[in-house]
């Protein structure tokens, strides 16, 4: 089998993040850093941080939805970027308590979760 996965690995079929040591030939997203985010200025889990890695440079979406599907806000993935960070704001004001939705969008690929904001 590792003949085989290092084959298909030399010919771009399987993703390199398969295998330990290499790294991955697109966008890989690592997760947020945390899922509770309490904003209240004491600069521990006062945000979230977005972690990926993106070796095309490709441009893409991370969007923050409340639970009735209003888009809360939208950071663009620029060439260069390795992470964002969502410090629980919504044009210029600290959103409510509740679980919000987001929804990283970026090369044809779509990674979602939620995050709970605690006030």
């Amino acid at each position: 089998m590792p003949f085989l996965r290092t084959f298909l690995l030399f010919f771009g079929v399987l993703a390199t993040a398969a295998v330990p040591g290499l790294a991955p030939l697109g966008f890989d997203f690592t997760g947020p850093t945390n899922r509770i985010i309490t904003p209240n200025g004491d600069t521990f889990n006062d945000g979230i941080t977005f972690r990926f890695t993106n070796p095309r440079d490709s441009s893409g979406r991370i969007r923050i939805y409340d639970l009735r599907g209003r888009e809360v806000l939208s950071l663009g993935i620029e060439v260069g970027d390795t992470f964002k960070t969502w410090d629980a704001r919504a044009n210029g004001q600290t959103v409510n308590a509740g679980v919000y939705i987001y929804v990283l969008s970026i090369e044809q690929r779509t990674y979602s979760g939620a995050v709970l904001v605690v006030r």
